[in-house]
């Protein structure tokens, strides 16, 4: 058995590699994860003649051929942890302004100071 040889772009970067036909499909995920830190479950591949995984396929039975050029889409862990916290500060404000303009409103006293020379 000859190896399958595949380009995986992701983000610009097209990394080339070599699985053997009766691999499982989730070889594939485990080995971009090691080249883009991004884990499986946020990975999306996409290439043409994809058949629905079922279980643990072979990369034949995913439809994976050699010289085929697969795209990936998916974010680090780490991406999606920052993203959080901007949507997390974001939902904080929002909230505090919310809190704000619920609170009655309270006219403050003016004080003058006035100086006067006789």
């Amino acid at each position: 058995m000859s190896a399958i040889e595949l380009n995986v772009s992701h983000r610009g970067t097209t990394y080339s590699l070599s699985l053997l036909p009766d691999s499982t499909f989730d070889a594939l995920p485990a080995c971009l994860e090691e080249l883009t830190s991004v884990p499986p479950s946020n990975q999306k591949l996409l290439y043409k003649g994809k058949k629905p995984i079922i279980g643990d396929e072979t990369i034949i039975d995913a439809g994976l051929k050699s010289g085929m050029k697969v795209q990936m889409l998916g974010s680090t862990t780490e991406e999606i942890g920052e993203l959080r916290n901007v949507e997390d500060e974001h939902q904080r404000k929002e909230r505090i302004l919310r809190e704000r303009a619920l609170k009655p409103q309270t006219k403050g006293c003016r004080t003058y100071n006035i100086h006067c020379h006789y």
